[in-house]
C-alpha cells in the first residue's frame, strides 16, 4: 500500500513533469530574432527543472516510490501554440508563480524528513528560476 506521503510524492512529479514550463519545450511559439535571447533563456531554464525533475525521479526511485503515469499536458495549455513568445512568458511566469505555490505547501505536508528535502531543492529551483523569468519579461 502506497502512503500518503508516496502518493503526495508523485503527484509532486506528475505536476512537475506536465508544467507549462515543460510544455514550453515542445510548443511552437512565434519568435522574431530580437526575442531570440528571450526564448533561449526560457529553454535553458526548462531544460535546467527538467534535469532538477530527473532528480528528483531518481530520490524517488532510490526510496523504491514508482514513477507515476504523467498523461498529458493539460488541455488549456494548446491554445498557447503558434502564440507569440512575448504573449506566452507573462502567461508562464503566472503559472510558474502558482507552481511555487504548491510546492511550497508540499513541503510542510510531507511528513518524511528527506521527502521534505527533496521537495525543497525543486523550490529553490523555481524560486531562482521564477526570478530569471521576470527580469527577462
Amino acid at each position: 500500500m502506497i502512503s500518503a506521503d508516496e502518493r503526495r510524492l508523485q503527484e509532486t512529479y506528475r505536476r512537475e513533469d506536465r508544467s507549462l514550463l515543460q510544455y514550453a519545450r515542445e510548443a511552437s511559439l512565434y519568435t522574431p530574432v530580437a526575442d531570440r535571447p528571450l526564448r533561449d533563456a526560457m529553454l535553458r531554464i526548462a531544460g535546467e527543472e527538467s534535469a532538477a525533475l530527473e532528480s528528483f525521479g531518481e530520490t524517488l526511485d532510490r526510496r523504491r516510490v514508482p514513477l507515476p503515469y504523467l498523461g498529458s499536458f493539460p488541455m488549456q495549455f494548446t491554445d498557447l501554440n503558434f502564440v507569440a513568445i512575448r504573449y506566452f512568458v507573462p502567461k508562464l511566469i503566472a503559472e510558474q508563480k502558482q507552481d511555487l505555490a504548491k510546492l511550497e505547501a508540499d513541503v510542510p505536508a510531507l511528513a518524511d524528513a528527506p521527502a521534505r528535502a527533496a521537495v525543497q531543492d525543486l523550490v529553490e529551483i523555481h524560486k531562482r528560476h521564477l526570478k530569471e523569468l521576470e527580469s527577462l519579461a
